[in-house]
Formats: structure tokens, C-alpha cells, sequence
């Protein structure tokens, strides 16, 4: 059985690219979630400063001496309000921080796969050259016995009888 080295090389060719592909798509795809992560962060931390600058400013009330006990109570329930967004924001960026190690982990196998399918090529190309290699030995080993048999009959010819 004689293996087609070119076609080989071709369909390894084919796997190599369309395992690009996947890794391109799965950068992107790990590229949008860190954005999300990046974004919940923010986010998260646009919460603590909103509860940070809300008892500033109550702060800068009572110092003032214009902070009620009911604007106190006030101030306490919009801090329970924002301590449930900061809590909100929080979980958000738990879900967007494990959807993007997923998706990292996604990008990874098919860097794997890229690297092996690459490896593959490589193999096939290596294969394909050895195999080229030893078939132009084997034309020159058929030359030399051509050449050894027709010097071997001339020289049978001229030899006197």
C-alpha cells in the first residue's frame, strides 16, 4: 500500500486552518467575555464610590449640623440599598469572571488542538520529503545497475570470443 504523501499533507493543511479559525473565533469570544468582566468590575466599583461619596456627603450633613434624625434614617436606608447593589454588581462579577475562565480554558483547548494539528503538518510534510528522498535514491541506485549492465554487455561484446 503506497501513501498518497501530497494528499496527506493537503488534508493536514485543511485541519491546521480550520483549527485557526477555532482559535481566532474562540479569542474573540474570550476577548468579548473579558470585556464583560472588565465592565462588571466597573461596574462593582462604581457601587462602592456611590456608597462611598453617599456618607461623604452624610458626613459633610451632621458635621454641618443640618442632618435630621429622620434624613439620618433616610441616609441608613438608601445605604442598605446601595450595600444590595454593591452585593448585586458583586455577584455579576463572580458570573462574568467564571464565564470568561471558561471561555479562556474553551481558548486554550483549541490552542492545543492548533499546536497539534501543526505538529501533524509538520509530520506529514517530513514524511512526505523522506519519501521523496528515498524515491530519488532508488531512481539513482536503477540508474547505476542500468549503467553497470549496459557497460557489463559492451564490454561482453567486445570481448573476443
Amino acid at each position: 500500500m503506497s501513501i498518497d504523501w501530497k494528499l496527506l499533507v493537503d488534508v493536514r493543511e485543511r485541519q491546521k486552518t480550520a483549527a485557526m479559525g477555532v482559535v481566532a473565533r474562540d479569542r474573540a469570544a474570550a476577548e468579548e467575555s473579558q470585556a464583560r468582566l472588565q465592565q462588571a468590575e466597573a461596574w462593582q466599583q462604581q457601587q462602592v464610590q456611590n456608597k462611598a461619596r453617599h456618607w461623604e456627603a452624610t458626613r459633610g450633613a451632621l458635621s454641618g449640623g443640618q442632618c435630621s434624625v429622620e434624613a439620618f434614617r433616610s441616609a441608613g436606608a438608601w445605604s442598605g440599598a446601595l450595600d444590595a447593589r454593591i452585593a448585586e454588581a458583586g455577584q455579576a462579577t463572580v458570573q462574568a469572571a467564571r464565564a470568561h475562565s471558561e471561555r479562556e480554558q474553551v481558548l486554550e483547548k483549541s490552542r492545543r488542538q492548533l499546536r497539534a494539528a501543526h505538529g501533524e503538518l509538520e509530520k506529514a510534510r517530513q514524511m512526505q520529503q523522506r519519501a521523496r528522498t528515498e524515491r530519488l535514491h532508488l531512481q539513482e541506485l536503477r540508474l547505476e545497475d542500468a549503467n553497470e549492465e549496459s557497460t557489463a554487455q559492451a564490454w561482453a561484446m567486445r570481448r573476443p570470443a
